[in-house]
């Protein structure tokens, strides 16, 4: 009877999600070094042609990494090439199964670039941030 309830017991536990664990290595900066940084796909060129568009799309790769462990991308757009608070433009977390986001053209300037990052945020950790600078083309 005893051993039945321990049984039951390491069940429950289980099912709860506390018997679940995943081993993560941490590095100096507080990174998962073991979750993927996201594959950026479009834009990755140097210059996007904004003319006649109403809106630009910002797409990345949904196969990296554990989507059971994902809670969300953390997407941020930067005015320039560096990424600091003061650059930031706009800020979003994606939904873990999203693996595009849609900005209105009116945000950006002709002749102006800007830099888009990703990262993944999981249960316990973030990924290494992935980034790609543009040059905003257009009249």
């Amino acid at each position: 009877m005893a051993r039945n309830i321990i049984v039951l017991s390491l069940i429950a536990v289980f099912l709860s999600g506390q018997g679940l664990s995943y081993a993560y290595n941490f590095s100096r900066d507080g990174f998962a070094d073991n979750i993927p940084q996201p594959v950026l796909l479009e834009p990755v060129t140097g210059r996007v042609d904004i003319s006649g568009k109403g809106q630009l799309i910002f797409r990345w790769s949904p196969h990296e990494g554990d989507i059971s462990q994902r809670r969300f991308y953390d997407f941020r757009l930067y005015q320039g090439n560096q990424l600091t608070e003061a650059n930031l433009l706009f800020q979003k977390n994606v939904a873990p199964n999203e693996h595009k986001i849609s900005l209105d053209h009116d945000m950006f300037k002709p002749g102006q670039s800007y830099t888009w990052s990703l990262r993944q945020k999981y249960r316990s950790g973030k990924s290494r941030r992935s980034s790609s600078s543009f040059m905003a083309a257009g009249k």
